[in-house]
């Protein structure tokens, strides 16, 4: 049995109990296995084994490709599910900031500074982005009025690096499509950022050492927030690292996948359902999802929209 076939998606103690399951075909509930064990409880509970047998007294397990495709598709909605929750509750947030009239006023709300004018925010972004000393999170976004000239930059400082920070760029797919782009993404790459992209970005912003945050705020009417509060700061560290395990690598040489593989993630990534790209390739549907599998392995996809995002990275798309 290949090690870690169920891809992390299970705990340790549950990978273990499905390969000795795969290895036998079964095993005796309560004799081989403890029922109530949690590893037990996890995997009948993931649907990736079942009871069977004369009076359920057996455990089976479901087949490798099938528990992926299963576990893939749970720990996917539960990611979009999450994001889709951080994000209502961060525009709610910005919303209500945004009924406050007097933003010079009320500079200061619960851990909320108001940032009111578009220079004030660029310069705190260069400051905080040069600020860190041991994690910074930037998501960026393409809205930029005109095309980035280097000065606008943002590269992480070779001294913060030598002395152990780590800087992660997730940026908006479209930047893979416009030379600036692309030159920007490289650029900050060989600077030492770890760059990846994602197919949207919600909203600008820089985390920097869990402590402070710039984020763009077009609701307020005004360019950024600066958040110091240690629950908001929770929620974006949370939110940013959800998007970031729905992300991909920009690095790598060309993947290896055949045409018809490539054909099902062009299929996928315009939004058609398994069933129809069955139908349209004339395949079964088992098939389609072997591709699919095949493809977000080669491309370092966690999710099937991420494995959009990289097509499109590949030009594909």
């Amino acid at each position: 049995m290949a090690e870690n076939s169920l891809a992390g998606l299970v705990s340790p103690q549950a990978q273990a109990l499905y390969d000795r399951l795969t290895v036998s075909g079964a095993l005796e509930l309560d004799v081989d296995v403890d029922e109530d064990a949690p590893e037990t409880q996890e995997l009948l509970t993931m649907g990736v084994a079942f009871r069977g047998g004369e009076g359920d007294a057996l455990l089976r397990p479901i087949g490798t490709a099938a528990a992926l495709r299963l576990l893939i598709d749970r720990e996917h909605a539960e990611l979009v599910g999450r994001q889709a929750r951080l994000a209502t509750g961060w525009r709610t947030l910005v919303g209500r900031l945004g009924a406050h009239e007097d933003h010079q006023e009320t500079t200061q709300i619960s851990g909320i500074q108001v940032i009111p004018t578009m220079a004030e925010a660029a310069a705190k972004a260069v400051e905080l982005y040069a600020a860190g000393t041991r994690l910074v999170r930037a998501a960026f976004t393409v809205a930029f009025e005109t095309e980035p000239t280097p000065h606008r930059l943002l590269l992480p400082p070779p001294a913060a690096l030598e002395a152990g920070a780590r800087y992660l760029g997730l940026y908006d797919a479209a930047y893979s499509s416009v030379p600036w782009g692309r030159r920007l993404m490289s650029d900050s790459a060989v600077a030492g950022e770890t760059v990846r992209m994602r197919r949207e970005i919600p909203t600008k912003m820089i985390l920097v050492d869990d402590a402070q945050a710039l984020v763009a705020a077009a609701a307020t009417g005004l360019p950024a927030l600066l958040v110091t509060s240690p629950d908001l700061l929770r929620m974006l560290a949370d939110w940013f690292d959800l998007m970031w395990r729905d992300s991909v690598d920009t690095e790598g040489e060309d993947i290896p996948l055949t045409r018809a593989q490539r054909r099902v993630v062009l299929q996928l990534a315009a939004g058609k359902t398994d069933e129809q790209i069955a139908h349209e390739a004339g395949i079964s549907v088992r098939t389609v999802r072997r591709h699919i599998a095949v493809a977000m392995h080669a491309l370092g996809a966690e999710t099937r929209f991420a494995a959009g995002v990289a097509a499109t990275r590949k030009g594909w798309i």
